[in-house]
C-alpha cells in the first residue's frame, strides 16, 4: 500500500506559510514612523574633520557643494549620533548645517533613515521643506 504524500507537503506548505507571515508582521511592526532631529551634516568632511556647519574652515559652502556632488548626507543628533540617509544628497545639499527635522521610518537591517517629510527650523519655527523621499 502507498502511502500518500500529501500529509507531509501541507505540513511543509503550513510552516512556509506561517515563516512568511511572522515575517511581514516583524517586517511591518519594524517599519514605524518615527521621527528624529538634528543638523544635516554632509558626512565625508564630518568624519573627516567634525565639521557640523556649512563652512568648513575657509571653505565657504564647502558642505553645500560635497552634497551637491553626491557625498552621502546624514542627520547628527543631540547625543552626536549619526543618522545615514537614504537620500539622494544633492535634493538636501542647501539645507547642510540647519537644524532639520524628518519623519520617516528607520530601516534597523542597513541602519539607514528613510525620510518622508522635511523641517527646517527657521528664526524659531518649524517649517516644512518639499524634498523627494527616501530611496524606497
Amino acid at each position: 500500500m502507498r502511502k500518500s504524500s500529501l500529509p507531509a507537503f501541507t505540513t511543509v506548505a503550513l510552516a512556509l506559510f506561517a515563516m512568511l507571515a511572522l515575517s511581514f508582521a516583524q517586517e511591518k511592526a519594524a517599519a514605524k514612523p518615527e521621527t528624529i532631529t538634528g543638523t544635516l551634516v554632509d558626512l565625508k568632511c564630518y568624519a573627516a574633520g567634525s565639521f557640523t556647519t556649512n563652512d568648513h574652515g575657509s571653505m565657504k559652502g564647502c558642505g553645500t557643494a560635497c552634497a551637491k556632488g553626491g557625498n552621502p548626507v546624514g542627520l547628527l543628533d543631540a547625543n552626536k549620533k549619526v543618522h545615514f540617509l537614504g537620500v539622494a544628497a544633492p535634493e538636501y545639499a542647501d539645507w547642510v548645517g540647519m537644524e532639520l527635522r524628518l519623519t520617516g521610518k528607520h530601516n534597523n537591517a542597513a541602519n539607514i533613515f528613510l525620510p518622508e517629510k522635511v523641517e527646517a527650523k527657521e528664526e524659531g519655527k518649524w517649517v516644512e521643506k518639499k524634498a523627494a523621499k527616501g530611496m524606497m
